[in-house]
């Protein structure tokens, strides 16, 4: 029959592309979790298996030593996922000057999200690729602040 239409499923590459990356990201948490819990691993490991596995496993994750890495790698991903939906709130921009990593020469920049329901956190980023943890946040403050009259006599 010429010139009909294709018939079947249309898979779009980037969405299959970024349903890998999820599953490949809870799997490797989920990992985590059952190694060093030593428990038996999810048996549903589709995204709603592993993402219900980690889900009643957040307590113990929140007090892991990596929780902030946990924390940024679902923010980052719920981004993705907002932003191929179109759905992305614009976030903004804003420099901190040099970055504060050794040996680095990139710039840093804060990037605030709009507000709003599920927005991700705020973080601190240079412009070759790194991020600083929020536990440095505090001395990079200190480090934009003028220099104190402390010790000067007027």
């Amino acid at each position: 029959m010429s010139g009909s239409k294709a018939v079947g499923i249309a898979l779009d590459d980037t969405t299959l592309t970024l349903r890998s990356q999820i599953v490949e990201l809870l799997a490797s948490w989920a990992r985590l979790v059952v190694e060093e819990r030593q428990l038996p691993a999810p048996e549903d490991c589709t995204v709603l298996g592993l993402a219900s596995f980690l889900d009643h496993h957040v307590p113990w994750l929140a007090e892991h030593p990596a929780a902030p890495d946990f924390d940024h790698e679902i923010a980052a991903l719920l981004y993705v996922c907002s932003s191929l939906r179109g759905l992305a709130p614009a976030a903004r921009r804003v420099s901190l000057g040099a970055c504060s990593r050794l040996h680095c020469t990139g710039e840093l920049y804060v990037v605030i999200p709009a507000a709003g329901p599920g927005a991700a956190r705020s973080e601190v980023v240079c412009d070759n690729g790194h991020a600083l943890p929020p536990q440095d946040w505090l001395l990079l403050a200190r480090r934009q602040q003028p220099q104190s009259a402390e010790g000067s006599h007027g």
